[in-house]
């Protein structure tokens, strides 16, 4: 059986589609000459593995007329990946939804996937998802648990949303035990209890925005004696798997020197990998190291550079930081600073614009 198309909710950009091509009724015959459709998919499931997409999307064409649900559900697999035929997003939907109606789980939420990334119909999407998630799917669970979490398609229910995550955190998702534990350290759904959100985030101690959250924890002293060095090492984990708020709070320790030896050059090194990621605490703080000359030479260009992109996205204190220089720099000065703020946001296509 193919793999059921697993999507990161909401990340999807859309891609165009066009007509299916035609196939004769001789190509059916010549290949698959059996009546069965159960047959006639396995035989489908063989050309696939060797690669023959063309007759594989024939075959499962021909058992999904017969009303076989797993091959209506690779059928629209096919037509979504554009694999021996051409992509087409509608003919996709169409064979997902005949086999979700025959209450194939797989299909079930390979249909509630088109819906939330394609056609941003949340509603149907979380209808979908509700149904996949009874019968046990649980990457369905937890895109429930997003959804009650953000709104989107269902009322925002916080007690709700804890209850699905719990649900897919108890069948091994393990990017649910990272809500749970902001949860429960924000009292979202729940009584607030640090406790039991630091032990939801040593569950899944490997997962990058639990490693962050830890790390924070232990700079912060919120429900553990505050230790510097457990926060260094928790922000280091995540910092190296490029988690840009992991790469700010370790900067901010050798900026600081607590849990670490103060070492401005570390601490311009893990803002700027941040500030890359257009982290905008980051930029900030890496704009105020250039005005200062701390780990770097100092630059009031690259400092006003830095600092008005991190003004971009709203942050106050870089407001504060920017009008201070613009009556630093000079009128020459500041015309290159904009030039490199064009140039940074057509680089990076205008994201933190």
């Amino acid at each position: 059986m193919l793999s059921r198309i697993i999507l990161c909710m909401l990340f999807f950009f859309l891609i165009g589609c066009s007509s299916t091509p035609v196939r004769t009724k001789t190509n059916v015959v010549n290949y698959f000459p059996n009546n069965d459709a159960e047959i006639i998919f396995n035989q489908a499931k063989e050309y696939y593995a060797k690669g023959n997409f063309k007759v594989a999307a024939i075959g499962y064409q021909k058992a999904a007329e017969k009303g076989l649900a797993i091959a209506q559900n690779n059928l629209g697999f096919m037509y979504y990946e554009g694999k021996g035929v051409y992509k087409d997003f509608t003919q996709a939907k169409k064979w997902f939804k005949k086999a979700a109606e025959n209450g194939l789980t797989d299909a079930q939420y390979n249909l509630a996937q088109m819906y939330a990334d394609i056609e941003q119909d949340f509603k149907q999407a979380y209808f979908w998802y509700k149904k996949a998630a009874t019968q046990g799917e649980v990457n369905a669970l937890f895109n429930l648990g997003l959804m009650s979490y953000t709104g989107k398609g269902t009322p925002q229910n916080f007690a709700q949303a804890k209850r699905w995550f719990q649900d897919a955190a108890n069948k091994g998702d393990t990017t649910a035990p990272v809500y749970l534990g902001k949860m429960y350290l924000k009292g979202e759904g729940t009584n607030r209890d640090l406790d039991k959100a630091q032990q939801w985030f040593a569950k899944v101690e490997n997962d990058p925005d639990a490693q962050y959250e830890l790390g924070f924890m232990y700079y912060s002293g919120e429900g553990v004696k505050q230790d510097f060095n457990k926060a260094e090492k928790w922000f280091r984990k995540a910092a190296k798997q490029e988690h840009p708020s992991a790469q700010t709070g370790l900067s901010q320790l050798y900026y600081e020197g607590k849990g670490v030896k103060q070492n401005f050059t570390e601490a311009v090194y893990w803002a700027r990998l941040a500030a890359k990621q257009g982290h905008a605490g980051a930029q900030n703080n890496l704009g105020m190291m250039y005005y200062k000359g701390e780990g770097v030479r100092r630059n009031l260009i690259l400092a006003y550079q830095w600092v008005s992109l991190a003004v971009t996205q709203g942050s106050e204190k870089a407001i504060k930081g920017r009008d201070f220089l613009i009556k630093e720099l000079s009128m020459k000065q500041l015309i290159e600073g904009e030039r490199l703020i064009r140039k940074w946001n057509k680089r990076h296509n205008s994201q933190f614009m």
